[in-house]
């Protein structure tokens, strides 16, 4: 038989490295080349929960799941948005995207920043977020939310398995009402 192998004395064992896994970097919202109906957006995204995430130049938090939000004013024209996502090795990776502001001849200024239509989850729940005029009533699925001072509001929404019917409503005083319906999948 043979006797168990054993580190000699005064010989410290070399340690394994652990793999850090990548930053991957995703950015969900806004979508590049979008059209917004008023001068806000929501930027929406995930990563690894422990890198440093900032939106034009901007520290973002990153929560513990790795999603991160952050709301910008925009201006008339081009706006570009720049997400770097690092970690402590100095890694980085870089998203970007284009957003416009387009006019609407509607009353209430509407759009949906997040969740496109048709998409396919892995996760019990997705995050609804879109942008509106401040003084504008939200309502997701019947339950309803407020909107921030920029007008930009946010929501997650549980899902069950299979096809899910996500149903964003927004009217104001003046009785105006703008709605968007999604279906989104989610496959556990």
């Amino acid at each position: 038989p043979q006797a168990p192998m054993s580190t000699p004395v005064g010989v410290t064992p070399t340690p394994v490295p652990t793999p850090i896994p990548p930053l991957t970097l995703r950015l969900l919202a806004p979508l590049d080349g979008a059209g917004v109906e008023i001068g806000a957006v929501g930027v929406l995204g995930k990563t690894r929960p422990d890198a440093v995430v900032a939106v034009n130049g901007v520290p973002v938090e990153v929560d513990a799941t790795g999603t991160f939000r952050h709301d910008l004013i925009l201006e008339d024209g081009a706006n570009l948005i720049e997400v770097v996502a690092s970690d402590l090795l100095g890694r980085f990776e870089t998203a970007q995207a284009v957003v416009f502001i387009v006019s609407t001849a509607a009353g209430l200024p509407f759009s949906l920043l997040y969740p496109p239509d048709g998409l396919e989850v892995f996760e019990p729940q997705v995050e609804v977020m879109g942008v509106t005029r401040p003084d504008a009533v939200i309502g997701v699925n019947g339950i309803p939310l407020q909107t921030n001072s920029l007008g930009i509001f946010f929501a997650t929404a549980t899902l069950e398995e299979g096809p899910n019917l996500i149903e964003i409503v927004a009217t104001d005083i003046n009785s105006n009402v703008r709605f968007q319906t999604v279906v989104i999948f989610y496959s556990p």
